[in-house]
Parts: structure tokens; sequence; C-alpha cells
């Protein structure tokens, strides 16, 4: 397509100045003199319109060039040959070419700019989420996550601000999947674990894969079956055996012990069926505990306890009493 300089001369005056009546109707009619006008005209109109949006981005470069551009254009309303003559097509080229590296940068920038969601659960309510590279979390009750509506660049990044949550994340070597909590990440590449985040303290136990924890200057490379306590107020980083903490029995509705002790059962039982138990002697004598529940009744469970060590269990309500027989 072949148009003129007079009439990308006079394009430029009307959209210099797109109040002016005259410039207005007199691009009106040269535009429907023909489809090549028409087409031309579109075209450099959307290169003017993309450069509003150029500017607004501040870390590009061409943002100074885009702006000396409307200065140099806004300073000469009307088209006035310079003393050393350049072609008007060269100088239409060369803006064309500034302008479609910053609309193409917009562009750039746009396609890799990340919204956050937030997903909260409330008591009694547990819920899920499925990224856009395939990853699965799954929310306890009272939980807050915040995660990309995209994944985008050489990271997959989310925010477990309370509560727990288990992870199921899908292998990408290329792009580290990372959980950020208040003073501690987690990083993997691929794997399924849980975290527990409350305000004393953030447990995580590994289910497959491996995962990097880090808490303020500690770290720690946990594998399958390993977990790790950090406790905010003395900012330590502890290792633990994650076989029989359950921590993800509120999405499995599965209880494991291997040979576990009481204690450890007792802890699981409190954090799966939101119970609070109390001791009223020592069990530190009584043997180990290999036992797996799925979908039992908390009564069931402290039956099976009862049957197996000597001792008498009151249930009322939140609330469970343990005593050992006399």
């Amino acid at each position: 397509m072949r148009v003129d300089e007079e009439y990308l001369r006079a394009i430029v005056q009307y959209l210099n100045d797109p109040e002016n009546v005259v410039a207005r109707e007199a691009m009106e009619t040269m535009r429907g003199q023909s489809p090549d006008h028409e087409t031309f005209y579109q075209e450099v109109f959307f290169l003017w319109t993309s450069s509003a949006d150029v500017r607004s981005l501040d870390v590009l470069p061409v943002r100074e060039a885009t702006a000396r551009l409307s200065a140099r254009l806004k300073a000469h309303p009307r088209y006035t040959p310079p003393v050393r003559q350049v072609s008007l097509w060269g100088w239409a080229l060369r803006a064309a070419a500034v302008l479609a590296v910053g609309v193409g940068a917009w562009w750039w920038y746009a396609a890799s700019r990340v919204s956050y969601i937030t997903r909260t659960t409330a008591a009694g309510m547990t819920d899920s989420v499925r990224l856009a590279d395939a990853s699965r979390i799954f929310l306890d009750a009272n939980t807050t996550l915040r995660y990309p509506d995209r994944i985008a660049g050489d990271a997959r990044t989310v925010y477990l601000d309370q509560g727990n949550a288990f992870f199921s994340v899908s292998h990408d070597p290329g792009r580290p999947f990372t959980v950020q909590l208040d003073g501690s990440s987690v990083t993997v590449l691929g794997t399924s674990f849980t975290i527990q985040a409350s305000a004393e303290q953030v447990y995580v136990g590994v289910r497959t894969g491996t995962v990097r924890f880090t808490a303020g200057n500690a770290a720690s490379i946990l594998q399958a079956g390993d977990g790790a306590i950090f406790r905010r107020k003395t900012h330590t980083l502890q290792a633990v055996d994650a076989t029989n903490r359950n921590a993800d029995a509120w999405i499995t509705h599965e209880l494991r012990f291997v040979d576990a002790s009481l204690q450890e059962v007792l802890t699981s039982l409190e954090d799966y069926y939101h119970v609070q138990i109390s001791l009223k002697d020592s069990i530190a004598n009584f043997r180990k505990f290999n036992a797996s529940f799925r979908n039992n009744r908390l009564d069931e469970v402290l039956d099976v306890l009862a049957a197996t060590y000597p001792i008498a269990v009151e249930h009322t309500d939140s609330r469970v009493v343990i005593r050992n027989l006399p």
C-alpha cells in the first residue's frame, strides 16, 4: 500500500488537534476516498493511541522517548519543513518503530503481571484451589491463602497467611514452587506436603518428594516422612518425625499410627477432632500404639484406646478426660 506524504501529514495534524473542526471534517473526507486511506489511518491511529499506554510504564526507557515525541508534536501543531530536509516517511517509520517497541514492551509487562486472589475458609469449612499449572491446594477450616490468577515468570509463589493447607505440587524443574509465610518459607519443585501455620508456630510435614523449609537464618531440607517446626517466639527451627502427626488427616480423613506414644495419639486426636484432652495421670510407661482409623467418630477411637490401655475415658462435648485405672 502506497499513501502520499500529504495524507500522512494531515493525519498527524488532526491527531495532534482532534478538536479542530476543520481538520476533523477534512480527515473524514480523506478517509472516505479509498480503502487504503482508511486502513492507513487506522494503523497510524493505533500507534498514536498506544503511546499513551506506554507512557504509564515508569520502568521502561521508551517512556522518555514517547514523551519527547509527544512534546515535539505539541510544539509544532502545524507542519513546517525543517532546515535539513528529512523525509516525513523516514520520520514516520522511526516514530512507528519507537511506538512499536513501546507497545511490545507494554504487552510484555501486562502479560507478566500477576494478580493475587485471596481464599478464606470459615470454621467447619474446607475448600480447594487448582492453580494454572495443575497444582492443587486443599484448605482446612479457618485458613487464608493468597494465590496467583495465573502462572507467569520463572517462579510459582503463594502465600499462606494462616491455617492448615495440603499442597500437591506439579513437577516443574524450571519454576520452583514457594509458599511464603510470615517469617518463613517452603520451596519445592514437585511434591506433596502439609503446612500448619498459627500465631505461635509453623509446622511442615512432607508426604512425598523433598522441600526446603527456610525460617530466618535457618533452613532444613525435608524428605518424605520428615517434619519441622518453626517457633515464632524463639525463632528456632526443630526437626520432628512426621509419621504420627497426621497433619493431613483433615483432608484424608485417616489417622495412622506406627509405634506411636499415647501422647502422640492424643495430640493427633485433639487436632483432628478439635477437642481438648486432659491427662490426670502419667502415661509415660504405656506401650506404643499401632492402628489406623478412617472416617471414624471420636467415640470409636476412644473406645479402642480404652480397650488397649488401662485407662478410663470421659467424653463431654469438646472435652475429654483420661485417667489411669486403679
